[in-house]
């Protein structure tokens, strides 16, 4: 007999903590990054660990602000190309 959702133990973490994204390696095999949050804190981990770092709170809108500039000029080069 299986029990319906909101009788089920099981369950997913809310809020999301946690979010794992396909990527490339550096000999361009398919990966997996992981973005996670904790403390008020972002970790940003590539392929293997290789390349991990941490945004304090205040990085963050620095962060944001440049990824978002750096998608602007991805979706130029798009276009023109």
């Amino acid at each position: 007999m299986s029990l319906n959702r909101a009788e089920s133990p099981v369950r997913e973490e809310e809020p999301k903590r946690e979010w794992l994204l396909r990527c490339q390696d550096s000999r361009g095999h398919v990966s997996v990054c992981s973005i996670s949050v904790g403390a008020g804190e972002m970790e940003m981990c590539g392929p293997d660990e290789a390349a991990f770092f941490r945004l304090h709170p205040w990085e963050v809108a620095a962060f944001r602000r440049a990824f978002d500039e750096a998608v602007v000029r991805v979706e130029a080069d798009l276009a023109s190309s």
